[in-house]
């Protein structure tokens, strides 16, 4: 056990001295813009699915904003 203790302590001073950026996590669309935006503005599910939250949100926020200026 001594052994091991020492092996894990020697791994947290190298792990500790290498910088990891975290990763981001991606919030997925939600259901009901998402069903808009396949259904209203005829986005493809794929493209949908590849969407993060914000792209989602600009992408529903442009279609709006063309229908007014239509």
């Amino acid at each position: 056990m001594v052994r091991l203790g020492e092996i894990v302590e020697r791994l947290g001073r190298l792990i500790g001295a290498v910088a990891v950026d975290p990763t981001p996590v991606l919030e997925p669309v939600p259901d009901w813009p998402a069903e808009r935006l396949i259904h209203t503005v005829g986005l493809a599910p794929a493209e949908v699915a590849a969407l993060e939250l914000p792209e989602a949100v600009d992408r529903w926020t442009e279609f709006c904003t063309r229908l007014r200026e239509a």
